[in-house]
């Protein structure tokens, strides 16, 4: 297991264009940086839990969420680079409260391995994350309001919840219509 211990700063990002786009979380704690490679709802979920957990056991809730620190430069090559197959979250009350992420991957789930990766971060730093993570996400492609899937840039899809059709059709009524049988 790699474990990172207490990282200095942790963040989300997402790579590419609005619908070829790739996720991870960073971290980096001293001189080390961790790369954590997930899809798209992963990360979506990820906040909630972390958002979940904060208001189920953290004390203080209503604090000011503090400006994050910066992560600097990243670079191409992490020491540590996984993609992720399964997340773990827990709450501990030991300095001030941090939240405790283990990840796996899928090598690491088939050897039984478990877990591969593990950090911890601060109460504050996982509200800031939280926050973050809702802003990467919601700079991807617009949602349909009825289905929810990502429209394209001309805003066209099949939505189920419109039963295929961008506009409704009259059914014609016996009598009304000639060609009616």
């Amino acid at each position: 297991m790699i474990d990172f211990g207490l990282v200095d700063v942790v963040d989300a990002e997402a790579i590419g264009e609005p619908g070829q786009r790739t996720f991870r979380l960073r971290a980096r704690s001293g001189a080390m940086r961790a790369a954590l490679w997930m899809e798209k709802e992963q990360l979506t979920v990820l906040g909630r839990a972390i958002s979940r957990l904060l208001a189920d056991r953290a004390p203080r809730r209503d604090d000011p969420l503090p400006a994050p620190p910066e992560m600097g430069d990243f670079g191409p090559d992490p020491d540590v680079e996984l993609q992720v197959a399964r997340l773990g979250l827990d709450y501990s009350e030991d300095g001030g409260g941090r939240v405790r992420l283990l990840a796996d991957d899928q090598e690491a789930l088939t050897q039984g391995a478990t877990p591969a990766f593990r950090m911890e971060i601060g109460r504050d730093a996982a509200r800031s994350l939280v926050a973050r993570i809702g802003t990467v996400v919601a700079a991807g492609r617009p949602r349909c309001p009825l289905c929810g899937r990502p429209l394209e840039g001309d805003g066209a899809h099949f939505c189920p919840g419109a039963n295929g059709h961008s506009q409704e059709e009259e059914i014609p009524v016996e009598g009304e219509d000639e060609d009616f049988p």
